[in-house]
């Protein structure tokens, strides 16, 4: 991205009384110069609110101090009342959307940013994430009060000082000394605004140690409970800001960010993003395949031989736990809808499919039929196995029981097992940025992603020979338009899908990737280009922040990344992209949108314009040469039409593997990591 040039902010008296003078309204109670406003309601004068633009920033400094930022923030607390830009009208809701700008201009000022024209892609889709989880999130505050109080409690045992060296809260007008620790003084030598005293992690954090050093505080020290995903309407509160300051570019005098922040609008990005549940890591695409490969892998190895009373606990604990696993990845199921299952859960068969019974908890609230492969029957049946005597003693229909050698009926809530099950299977550590190798901790929630995960990722070379044998009869476009149908599951869906655009972008950037069709020929070249605009401006042409960036541009080309075993299809869902998709070619429809995969193929798609064709993706053709190789040298299809249609086919798909495959390339100068610059 490029830089707009700074404007200086005029500080003289002069200005600051012709800018009073300009703006002025009936909500605003005092001079626009003020460091503290009061807003009041379009209706009600009565009713206001403060904004106090003596806001601390990470470097120390208050938010007025730091003049480009404050003229940004100031210019949007006065545009955010005008009706071409917001229907906002009441006092609280003004300050609470000006306040969410400040706390991301401190998360700038956290990144040495001093502009919001200086933002970049990159740092944007960092902020997103974080404003997932609330201020606590965005100011890094709990991680920086945490740090703090180590530094003092190692200072405090090399030179022990009063109260562990934590400040004692004074009483302003009389000097007086109070038992309680002053949370203001904490914040301040954190560099962090002094509401962020008031956060839970960091009121429980400052109450613990206070407790520890003789002193009292506001709040009682209590576990440090998880940051909690905002909701949707948090969630945009947080977005719409950044939005609006795009949008009102052209009234700005101060500088504004330079590029659309969100090319699917920022309430698309609040819904998928803004979900109400407790922070659940999503596991790495690798790692969640290894544990899904063994999982099938145990399933057929152990499945059989695993099903009687004399069996040890521990391996039916696996076995089960396996079946979960695999359940739960291919249905997208809730826990609890898991642990419900029933003896008469499943039907179907391998020529005609199979079919799973489930209730459906949050959204439905009834009992669905649903497609799933034939290696979730095969669970579900080795679970109809372990747990026949337990269903005959106790007259129920759970599938997850279990009658032990010792006659006692146990209840199998495998979901507490699953870290131990993936230490079993040797799960690969997780490899953190920047941080130490750790073993990934596996959450029930988290398998609701699988699916996701698993259509993205299932081409990108992981290990998967046992999934792909075992998923012969499984089409996942056909599941996939089942289970998307439970609306949370479609944000998880979209939150996936936007990552591994992402990824394929990185990748790219990074010339990890080599690609060629014409999707992949334009990719190439806008990648190119950024890296070396990037380096042009010496801005640093990490892979993720011009990976970012290469991502901000497919969003707003609508791209829809779709992985095929033969090729990576980049169409997205217009009608104008349907009239020019070569799958649509065979029987065009004046009202289709994008592609038909029905008809596609690895001839048709080579010469696509949404065709992105990955040398990664040669052996899929390779083995369709082989197999047409083999049918055309039997002597029994010899000179039939058969025979000769198989070899018009081999010979096609050969000249497709020599030009398209064997021409995938990388970029020429790729993008290189922060460690290696």
């Amino acid at each position: 991205m490029t830089r707009q040039p700074a404007r200086r902010v005029q500080k003289n008296p002069s200005a600051s009384s012709s800018i009073d003078e300009r703006r002025r309204a009936p909500w605003l109670q005092n001079a626009y110069s003020e460091p503290v406003w009061m807003v009041a309601d379009t209706g009600d004068p009565t009713r206001t609110a403060k904004i106090d633009f003596r806001f601390r920033l990470a470097d120390g400094r208050l938010l007025v101090d730091a003049g480009r930022l404050c003229a940004t923030v100031k210019e949007y607390a006065w545009w955010l009342r005008d009706s071409r830009y917001s229907r906002i009208d009441d006092a609280f809701t003004h300050a609470t959307m000006v306040r969410n700008l400040m706390n991301l201009a401190h998360a700038l000022s956290i990144r040495n940013i001093n502009s919001f024209a200086h933002l970049q892609p990159f740092d944007l889709e960092q902020l997103v994430e974080e404003c997932r989880y609330g201020t606590d999130a965005v100011l890094h505050a709990s991680e920086r009060v945490e740090a703090y109080l180590q530094g003092l409690a190692v200072a405090n045992a090399a030179s022990p000082a009063p109260f562990g060296g934590l400040p004692q809260y004074v009483v302003p007008s009389s000097g007086v000394r109070q038992m309680n620790v002053h949370s203001e003084r904490v914040m301040i030598a954190c560099h962090l605004p002094s509401s962020a005293s008031t956060l839970p992690r960091v009121a429980a954090l400052i109450a613990r140690a206070a407790k520890a050093n003789g002193l009292g505080s506001r709040r009682h020290p209590r576990e440090l409970g998880p940051l909690l995903n905002v909701t949707v309407q948090s969630m945009q509160r947080w977005l719409d800001p950044l939005e609006q300051l795009y949008a009102m570019r052209r009234r700005f005098e101060a500088e504004v960010i330079s590029f659309k922040p969100f090319p699917r609008g920022a309430a698309r990005v609040a819904a998928v993003k803004g979900v109400g549940t407790s922070r659940t890591p999503t596991p790495p695409p690798m790692l969640a395949l290894h544990l899904l490969e063994h999982a099938a892998r145990w399933i057929f190895d152990h499945g059989r031989t695993l099903t009687t009373r004399s069996s040890d606990r521990s391996d039916i604990l696996r076995v089960a736990t396996a079946c979960w696993i695999v359940i739960a990845a291919f249905t997208a199921r809730r826990d609890k809808e898991i642990d419900d299952l029933r003896d008469d859960c499943l039907r179907g068969d391998e020529e005609s499919g199979w079919w799973l019974n489930v209730y459906i908890e949050k959204t439905l609230q009834r009992k669905e039929w649903i497609p799933v492969p034939s290696l979730v029957a095969r669970a579900v049946e080795v679970m109809r196995d372990i747990s026949t005597t337990a269903r005959n003693k106790t007259g129920t229909t759970n599938l997850f029981q279990w009658l032990r050698p010792d006659d006692d009926t146990t209840r199998l809530d495998v979901s507490q097992y699953l870290d131990e099950f993936a230490t079993a299977v040797q799960v690969p550590l997780h490899h953190p940025r920047g941080g130490p190798a750790v073993a990934w901790h596996w959450h029930p929630h988290q398998f609701r992603r699988f699916f996701a995960v698993l259509y993205f990722y299932r081409f990108e070379g992981a290990t998967i020979e046992a999934l792909s044998h075992h998923l012969r009869h499984f089409s996942l476009e056909m599941t996939k338009r089942y289970v998307t149908q439970d609306p949370e599951v479609a944000m998880l869906w979209t939150d996936v899908e936007w990552g591994y655009m992402g990824y394929v972008a990185r990748s790219i950037v990074a010339g990890e990737r080599s690609v060629s069709g014409s999707a992949g020929e334009r990719l190439k070249k806008i990648a190119q280009r950024l890296v070396d605009m990037f380096r042009r401006n010496l801005h640093i042409a990490s892979p993720e922040r011009v990976g970012a960036s290469l991502a901000l541009i497919m969003q707003r080309n609508g791209l829809v990344l779709t992985p095929k075993p033969w090729v990576t299809c980049s169409c997205p869902r217009t009608r104008d992209a349907a009239i020019t998709a070569a799958c649509r070619r065979q029987e065009p429809e004046a009202d289709a949108v994008g592609p038909d995969f029905a008809w596609a193929g690895p001839s048709v798609c080579s010469f696509c314009p949404h065709a992105m064709t990955e040398g990664t993706r040669q052996s899929f053709v390779n083995a369709e040469v082989f197999h047409l190789e083999a049918a055309s040298a039997s002597k029994l299809r010899g000179g039939t039409l058969f025979g000769v249609l198989e070899e018009a086919r081999m010979v096609e798909l050969q000249q497709v593997r020599d030009t398209r495959y064997a021409n995938a390339s990388r970029i020429d100068r790729p993008a290189l990591g922060e460690e290696e610059k």
